[in-house]
């Protein structure tokens, strides 16, 4: 399976903020990237996967402490 790359202005769109913001988060370091003959292009399974990594509250933790 071939994965989905996107542009920064569809990156913005899949993770639901800013095209600045995106561009912050990857001068930052923050956010998965690459930049191949210099522009920034995102993969779709790489930014699941750091959403799915982020700080927070998974449904398994939360179904775990309702039993």
């Amino acid at each position: 399976m071939m994965d989905e790359y996107f542009s920064t202005a569809e990156a913005s769109r899949f993770i639901k903020r800013s095209p600045a913001a995106i561009r912050n988060l990857v001068l930052r370091r923050m956010i998965p990237y690459r930049k191949p003959g210099g522009r920034l292009m995102f993969i779709k399974s790489e930014l699941e996967q750091w959403i799915m990594n982020a700080p927070g509250v998974s449904m398994d933790e939360i179904q775990k402490e309702g039993r």
